[in-house]
């Protein structure tokens, strides 16, 4: 594995997009499960487009997720100056700028779309991030470590969970960055709507948000066609996501993902069972 990755990270990046778009193709023409609930999901959240259209964002989107971990290895491993250069725009970076002023920490949130690595790790140059992280076995945790915090980042265990290890980070006016698009454990979540379906959504942002102060940021990283780099999008949180209601909070949080997904639908990872908790009574989203 460490041969492979070290191998794939000195590839130039217009080699590996070429190969997640083979992988990309490959699921596709298999009829794989993943491209059945990727229309499922389109079907529901975005019945406003045509079918064609639909079936051309879920071929888009299956692509995109697989070159995203094919790209991980260069981003982690390869050379230093041209993942940095490969970042073309920091869109909207004033609102990370503001957030950082109030002297709370910050709660920077992004979601599966395009390469939220490639934008992010290069962003830990100038900010002073935390990633949480769940220990992995094998190599694949160590190689994790060492590209996540190759320019300044910091990796910090949640193995007691999330918020115990984020809060106090956040007392220290550092930022954390933590990925709420998915279904939480049961007792987690409630439902509140994406996309314009019920989705067992975590409360965990709504909690922090209440317990810390911290201003909240959304953040996803654009890949450009043709290998030509990326480009960061930062935006302010919806105001509801500070309300002390946990359903309104974690509802506008949703709100903020969903800004996300629409601005560059073609990039999220619509092959992911969101959907599959139902509340009770309702049948089987993917049946």
């Amino acid at each position: 594995m460490r041969i492979l990755f070290y191998v794939l990270a000195w590839l130039p990046l217009l080699a590996l997009q070429g190969l997640g778009a083979f992988a990309g193709w490959l699921l596709w023409v298999t009829n794989s499960g993943r491209r059945k609930v990727a229309l499922r999901n389109l079907q529901h959240c975005m019945p406003e487009l045509s079918e064609a259209e639909r079936t051309r964002i879920a071929r888009a989107s299956i692509t995109n997720e697989l070159t995203t971990y094919i790209e991980t290895a260069r981003v982690w491993l390869g050379p230093g100056a041209s993942v940095k250069n490969a970042v073309r725009e920091w869109r909207g970076i004033s609102a990370l700028d503001r957030a950082f002023a109030k002297g709370k920490g910050v709660i920077l949130l992004t979601l599966h779309q395009g390469a939220f690595e490639a934008v992010a790790i290069p962003m830990s140059a100038n900010y002073p991030f935390y990633g949480l992280y769940k220990p992995q076995k094998g190599a694949i945790n160590d190689l994790s470590l060492i590209g996540r915090c190759r320019f300044g980042g910091q990796m910090v265990k949640a193995e007691a969970g999330v918020r115990k290890a984020a809060l106090p980070l956040l007392a220290k006016d550092f930022g954390v960055y933590y990925m709420p698009d998915h279904d939480p454990p049961e007792g987690r979540g409630i439902y509140v709507p994406f996309m314009g379906v019920l989705a067992h959504t975590p409360t965990l942002i709504a909690r922090m948000v209440q317990e810390s102060g911290s201003p909240v940021v959304f953040m996803f990283g654009e890949r450009l066609p043709w290998a030509r780099g990326y480009i960061a999008h930062y935006f302010d949180a919806p105001e509801g996501i500070y309300d002390a209601d946990v359903a309104v909070s974690t509802e506008a949080m949703n709100q903020g993902l969903e800004l996300c997904v629409r601005a560059c639908p073609d990039q999220y990872w619509w092959g992911y069972k969101r959907f599959r908790r139902r509340p009770a009574g309702e049948p089987n989203f993917y049946k």
